[in-house]
Protein backbone atom coordinates (compact mmCIF):
# COMPACT_ATOMS: atom_id res chain seq x y z
CA UNK A 1 0.00 0.00 0.00
CA UNK A 2 0.90 3.59 -0.80
CA UNK A 3 1.46 5.84 2.32
CA UNK A 4 -1.64 7.70 0.96
CA UNK A 5 -3.73 4.52 1.01
CA UNK A 6 -2.35 3.88 4.26
CA UNK A 7 -3.65 7.45 5.49
CA UNK A 8 -7.05 6.76 3.95
CA UNK A 9 -7.52 3.55 6.00
CA UNK A 10 -6.25 4.94 8.71
CA UNK A 11 -9.42 7.63 8.42
CA UNK A 12 -11.79 5.61 7.30
CA UNK A 13 -11.03 3.04 10.59
CA UNK A 14 -11.42 6.28 12.71
CA UNK A 15 -14.34 7.44 11.08
CA UNK A 16 -16.20 3.47 11.55
CA UNK A 17 -15.12 3.25 15.41
CA UNK A 18 -16.53 6.67 15.82
CA UNK A 19 -19.85 6.06 14.32
CA UNK A 20 -19.96 3.27 17.12
CA UNK A 21 -18.18 5.12 19.80
CA UNK A 22 -21.45 6.97 18.65
CA UNK A 23 -23.70 4.65 19.11
CA UNK A 24 -23.22 3.33 22.72
CA UNK A 25 -22.99 6.90 24.00
CA UNK A 26 -26.48 7.93 22.03
CA UNK A 27 -27.72 4.70 23.67
CA UNK A 28 -26.65 6.14 27.31
CA UNK A 29 -27.62 9.49 26.69
CA UNK A 30 -30.82 8.92 25.45
CA UNK A 31 -30.41 11.09 22.21
CA UNK A 32 -32.53 9.08 19.70
CA UNK A 33 -32.04 11.23 16.75
CA UNK A 34 -28.35 11.18 17.09
CA UNK A 35 -28.65 7.07 17.66
CA UNK A 36 -30.93 7.15 14.31
CA UNK A 37 -28.49 8.89 12.53
CA UNK A 38 -26.10 6.31 13.09
CA UNK A 39 -27.81 4.02 10.89
CA UNK A 40 -28.61 3.42 7.00
CA UNK A 41 -32.75 4.40 6.39
CA UNK A 42 -33.12 0.48 6.45
CA UNK A 43 -31.13 -1.85 8.38
CA UNK A 44 -30.96 -5.75 9.59
CA UNK A 45 -30.48 -6.36 13.03
CA UNK A 46 -29.71 -9.32 14.66
CA UNK A 47 -30.58 -9.54 18.67
CA UNK A 48 -31.79 -13.05 18.48
CA UNK A 49 -28.98 -13.79 21.92
CA UNK A 50 -31.06 -11.20 23.79
CA UNK A 51 -34.75 -11.20 22.19
CA UNK A 52 -35.33 -14.64 21.48
CA UNK A 53 -36.69 -13.03 17.56
CA UNK A 54 -34.60 -14.27 14.68
CA UNK A 55 -32.91 -11.34 12.23
CA UNK A 56 -35.15 -8.33 10.74
CA UNK A 57 -34.84 -5.75 8.04
CA UNK A 58 -36.91 -2.78 8.57
CA UNK A 59 -36.62 0.94 8.73
CA UNK A 60 -34.50 2.25 11.33
CA UNK A 61 -37.03 4.46 12.92
CA UNK A 62 -38.69 1.64 14.30
CA UNK A 63 -35.10 0.01 15.42
CA UNK A 64 -34.82 3.45 17.38
CA UNK A 65 -37.70 3.61 18.87
CA UNK A 66 -37.82 0.17 20.47
CA UNK A 67 -34.22 1.09 21.78
CA UNK A 68 -35.64 4.18 23.25
CA UNK A 69 -38.80 2.20 24.67
CA UNK A 70 -36.95 -0.56 25.93
CA UNK A 71 -33.36 1.61 27.32
CA UNK A 72 -35.15 4.79 28.55
CA UNK A 73 -36.74 3.55 31.90
CA UNK A 74 -33.31 1.94 32.53
CA UNK A 75 -29.94 3.77 33.28
CA UNK A 76 -26.86 2.79 31.36
CA UNK A 77 -23.56 2.67 30.30
CA UNK A 78 -21.98 0.82 27.21
CA UNK A 79 -18.31 0.04 26.65
CA UNK A 80 -16.66 -1.18 23.39
CA UNK A 81 -13.39 -2.42 22.96
CA UNK A 82 -11.07 -4.98 20.83
CA UNK A 83 -12.49 -3.01 17.89
CA UNK A 84 -11.40 -5.24 14.24
CA UNK A 85 -12.33 -3.12 11.08
CA UNK A 86 -12.44 -4.34 7.71
CA UNK A 87 -12.51 -2.33 5.00
CA UNK A 88 -13.41 -3.01 1.14
CA UNK A 89 -14.23 0.17 -0.47
CA UNK A 90 -17.37 1.55 1.13
CA UNK A 91 -18.61 -1.32 3.08
CA UNK A 92 -16.65 -2.50 6.40
CA UNK A 93 -17.23 -5.62 8.28
CA UNK A 94 -16.91 -4.74 11.96
CA UNK A 95 -16.19 -7.26 15.03
CA UNK A 96 -15.65 -5.63 19.29
CA UNK A 97 -16.06 -6.49 22.09
CA UNK A 98 -19.15 -4.68 24.71
CA UNK A 99 -20.25 -4.16 28.01
CA UNK A 100 -23.58 -3.35 28.50
CA UNK A 101 -24.31 -2.32 31.62
CA UNK A 102 -27.66 -1.57 33.38
CA UNK A 103 -29.58 -0.26 36.50
CA UNK A 104 -32.81 0.04 37.70
CA UNK A 105 -34.01 0.80 41.35
CA UNK A 106 -36.89 -2.00 41.83
CA UNK A 107 -38.26 -4.63 44.63
CA UNK A 108 -37.79 -8.02 42.37
CA UNK A 109 -34.12 -8.60 42.99
CA UNK A 110 -31.03 -7.03 42.13
CA UNK A 111 -30.47 -3.21 40.61
CA UNK A 112 -27.94 -4.29 38.17
CA UNK A 113 -28.24 -6.26 35.00
CA UNK A 114 -25.04 -6.63 32.90
CA UNK A 115 -24.13 -7.96 29.12
CA UNK A 116 -20.70 -8.82 28.16
CA UNK A 117 -20.39 -9.66 24.76
CA UNK A 118 -19.46 -8.80 20.58
CA UNK A 119 -21.56 -7.03 18.17
CA UNK A 120 -20.65 -7.74 14.32
CA UNK A 121 -21.28 -4.70 12.44
CA UNK A 122 -21.65 -4.08 8.78
CA UNK A 123 -21.13 -0.34 7.65
CA UNK A 124 -21.70 1.32 4.20
CA UNK A 125 -19.85 4.35 3.15
CA UNK A 126 -22.78 7.71 2.77
CA UNK A 127 -22.38 11.21 2.07
CA UNK A 128 -18.88 11.34 0.62
CA UNK A 129 -15.65 10.24 2.01
CA UNK A 130 -15.85 10.39 5.90
CA UNK A 131 -19.69 9.11 6.88
CA UNK A 132 -20.31 5.17 7.48
CA UNK A 133 -23.48 4.59 8.55
CA UNK A 134 -24.64 0.77 10.14
CA UNK A 135 -26.53 -1.41 7.52
CA UNK A 136 -25.97 -4.70 9.62
CA UNK A 137 -26.19 -5.04 13.18
CA UNK A 138 -25.84 -8.23 15.27
CA UNK A 139 -25.97 -8.15 18.72
CA UNK A 140 -24.40 -11.41 21.13
CA UNK A 141 -23.33 -12.13 24.69
CA UNK A 142 -21.08 -14.36 26.19
CA UNK A 143 -22.32 -14.47 29.82
CA UNK A 144 -24.87 -12.01 31.65
CA UNK A 145 -25.07 -11.35 35.11
CA UNK A 146 -27.45 -9.56 37.12
CA UNK A 147 -32.03 -9.12 37.42
CA UNK A 148 -32.88 -9.19 33.42
CA UNK A 149 -36.10 -7.92 34.76
CA UNK A 150 -34.62 -4.64 34.86
CA UNK A 151 -36.87 -4.38 31.49
CA UNK A 152 -40.51 -4.06 31.96
CA UNK A 153 -41.56 -6.29 29.23
CA UNK A 154 -45.59 -5.68 30.49
CA UNK A 155 -44.60 -1.93 29.62
CA UNK A 156 -47.53 -0.48 27.10
CA UNK A 157 -44.55 1.70 25.01
CA UNK A 158 -42.26 -1.55 24.83
CA UNK A 159 -45.10 -3.63 23.84
CA UNK A 160 -46.22 -1.34 20.88
CA UNK A 161 -42.57 -1.07 20.15
CA UNK A 162 -42.34 -4.99 20.01
CA UNK A 163 -45.38 -5.19 18.42
CA UNK A 164 -44.53 -2.98 15.52
CA UNK A 165 -40.86 -4.25 14.93
CA UNK A 166 -40.98 -8.17 15.11
CA UNK A 167 -43.44 -8.77 12.18
CA UNK A 168 -43.48 -11.40 10.12
CA UNK A 169 -42.85 -8.61 7.11
CA UNK A 170 -39.46 -7.62 8.96
CA UNK A 171 -38.12 -11.69 9.14
CA UNK A 172 -39.28 -11.95 5.65
CA UNK A 173 -37.12 -8.98 4.36
CA UNK A 174 -34.47 -10.02 5.95
CA UNK A 175 -34.61 -13.25 4.37
CA UNK A 176 -35.23 -12.18 1.18
CA UNK A 177 -32.69 -9.20 1.29
CA UNK A 178 -30.27 -10.17 3.06
CA UNK A 179 -26.88 -7.51 3.59
CA UNK A 180 -24.09 -8.94 1.71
Amino acid sequence: MTDAEKLARIWDERNIRNTMLRFGETLDSGDWAAHRACFMDTANIDFERLTGQKEIRLDADLWVAFADAILSPVKRHHTYSNFKIEVDGDRALVTLKHTSRHWRSNDAGSVEYNQYGSYVVRFRRVDGVDAWKIEYLKHDFTWSNGNNALFDMHDPKLIEAMTRVFTPDHFAAAVSQPVA
